[in-house]
């Protein structure tokens, strides 16, 4: 191979390696789009924690706010559990009355079709008075994702699941694998 085909052929291999390289990056979030996804999984988890409080349920349209449309049925079942895990403790005296969460972002892509999503949920759930002794905090950190999906302007939750499966499952949380 000639000095000029040796040249030829490093320029043509520094160009593809630089043309691959410079992919399009996915695009990131900007400050405005994560708070309003923070906002909007705060709300479904809040709203999914206070399913074990005596008297919380949530109707279909509340669900709709937050869910796309064909996520809105399994949601349902996951609270309906919840309301027989809430019912079925409380002849043992187990009584939940407020939960709070936070969640923190840990990973957010976008993609085409919405975004992906990595969080970490901090709930603390506060228990009733049992025999007139005021009951203990329980608290918990869980990692999951969520998948969003475009809708509008904004954004719906199209899934939300643990991000490492396993057993047991916080108060809270349903076995993804009974849904």
């Amino acid at each position: 191979m000639t000095m000029q085909q040796r040249t030829l052929v490093s320029v043509a291999v520094a160009a593809l390696l630089s043309m691959t390289s410079c992919a399009a990056a996915a695009p990131q979030p900007d400050a405005e789009a994560k708070a309003a996804v923070q906002t909007l999984i705060e709300r479904a988890i809040d709203r999914r924690n206070h399913q074990v409080i005596p008297g919380f349920s949530s109707t279909q349209e509340e669900i709709s706010q937050d869910f796309v449309p064909d996520a809105v049925e399994r949601i349902e079942l996951e609270y309906g559990q919840l309301h027989q895990r809430r019912d079925a403790i409380a002849p043992h005296g187990v009584l939940l009355t407020d939960s709070g969460s936070e969640i923190s972002i840990k990973k957010f892509t976008i993609t085409d079709a919405g975004a992906n999503i990595e969080i970490s949920e901090q709930t603390q759930l506060e228990h009733g008075p049992v025999n007139g002794v005021q009951g203990p905090s329980e608290g918990y950190v869980y990692d999951q994702k969520v998948e969003l999906a475009k809708s509008g302007e904004g954004w719906k939750i199209v899934s939300i699941s643990p991000l490492r499966p396993g057993k047991p499952y916080p108060t809270t949380i349903v076995d993804p694998d009974t849904l």
